[in-house]
């Protein structure tokens, strides 16, 4: 009797767990290699998985970082005085760099290094957005180059509008002469102060971007403050170019128009951009000069895998006088540096056309785990030449460059590239903090 009862009881038993089973959140039995786990080690193994790898000791960022870190190390010392500074003036005490950049960010002013102009050396800038449309800025570099800016600044969905006034002082670029044979030890150096008062606006509408701008400007050359290099006022050929004594003023306008096909596919630019433009300058109060201006500015990018890229720039500059004396040797046409060949000094080559061919190809080296950034190393290779008219540049009269870099690339665009080239003139180092190209 007592087995039959105990029979029916877990029969029942049994029957009850089945009716309450399909109700209970059930978490079948995952297995292993080794067999049935329990959902706890399942969850354990899981983890496990999709875990991300751990950082190595020293990675290609750490590498690429270290000299940055070196550099800022100063800087983390200023910021701390300038934080006791702010702190004297506002009663307010934001320690360190990082707090110091937000508070003076939340307060519209924007503090930069960079180049300002042609052979400015580091330069630092700072700009106060902080009242809008009013925008001022203010610049200082290492050799005493100088930028002053203030003005008015309106944006929306069309595009922006900007006019303002700027001064700015070049303080030591340097000049070899005219024409694709100067000579390097022709080399001098001059200071040029120009004034500009402008208004330029810039739209977009789909994929073409149209730029425009009306200003008076003033020029005038002095003497240059390298006191290791000889004047431009000193040498007896460059003397008498034109804009070396004269104070020339001009009115002008100039516009543009861009086509851009590009677009980024997993940090990787892709397509073609196409930009024309032309520039009509009118002496005034004197000046004795009359030009026209007409560029060209051609940029591909062909992806022939997922690592791997050709990029090319083509590069073009015409002058052309209506009126009176010749251009401005500060207006001319320029191949050097950036500017058509990498290997070769800034503004090296000057005359009234150019002409140039940049290109790279381009292979990715690391990538960032999420795939917000990568770094990528690459093989130059440009080409170029000024003349006075652009049919006499030959093949026989081009500058050449070669050399090798990396570059890290961050939300679509490069932010710092560095390379070795070498030329005519031998090797030269450079790194940038940015680069359209």
């Amino acid at each position: 009797m007592k087995r039959t009862m105990i029979r029916r009881l877990v029969i029942a038993l049994a029957l009850v767990a089945g009716l309450l089973a399909p109700c209970v959140p059930a978490r079948a039995q995952e297995s292993s290699g080794d067999g049935p786990v329990s959902p706890d080690s399942a969850d354990a193994i899981r983890a496990e998985l999709e875990r991300p790898p751990a950082d190595p000791p020293f990675d290609v960022v750490d590498g690429v970082t270290l000299p940055f870190r070196i550099l800022v190390w100063p800087l983390r010392i200023v910021g701390h005085g300038f934080a006791e500074l702010i702190g004297a003036v506002t009663q307010e005490q934001p320690q360190g760099v990082p707090p110091v950049f937000r508070w003076m960010n939340e307060r519209g002013i924007r503090p930069s290094f960079g180049s300002i102009g042609p052979r400015s050396g580091i330069a630092a800038e700072l700009t106060y957005v902080g009242a809008k449309p009013l925008v001022v800025d203010a610049a200082f570099s290492i050799r005493t180059s100088q930028r002053y800016m203030v003005g008015l600044q309106f944006e929306n969905y069309l595009g922006s509008l900007y006019t303002g006034y700027t001064f700015q002082r070049d303080a030591e670029p340097r000049f070899w002469g005219v024409g694709n044979d100067s000579r390097k030890e022709d080399r001098v150096d001059y200071l040029r102060d120009h004034q500009r008062v402008s208004v330029s606006g810039i739209t977009r509408v789909s994929t073409v971007r149209l730029y425009g701008e009306l200003a008076w400007e003033d020029n005038r050359v002095d003497r240059g403050k390298d006191s290791r290099t000889q004047n431009i006022q000193d040498h007896p050929e460059f003397s008498t170019l034109y804009g070396v004594n004269e104070r020339v003023r001009y009115v002008l306008a100039v516009a543009s128009a861009g086509l851009d096909l590009t677009r980024n596919s997993e940090l990787q630019q892709r397509g073609v951009y196409l930009e024309l433009g032309s520039g009509i300058y009118r002496g005034i109060d004197g000046t004795d000069s009359d030009f026209r201006r007409f560029s060209l500015v051609a940029r591909g990018y062909v992806p022939l895998n997922p690592r791997q890229q050709f990029a090319f720039q083509i590069l073009s500059e015409l002058n052309r006088v209506d009126r009176g004396e010749e251009v401005p040797f500060y207006h001319l046409a320029v191949l050097g540096d950036n500017l058509g060949a990498r290997a070769l000094s800034q503004e090296r080559y000057r005359d009234n056309d150019m002409a140039a061919l940049m290109t790279e190809w381009r292979y990715e080296v690391w990538r960032e785990l999420h795939g917000r950034s990568r770094v990528e190393t690459f093989f130059l290779f440009d080409t170029g030449s000024v003349q006075s008219e652009i049919t006499r540049i030959s093949l026989s009269d081009m500058n050449r460059s070669f050399g090798f870099g990396w570059r890290l690339v961050a939300q679509s665009r490069a932010t710092i590239v560095n390379y070795l080239a070498f030329g005519p003139e031998g090797l030269r180092f450079r790194i940038r903090f940015s680069a359209v190209f």
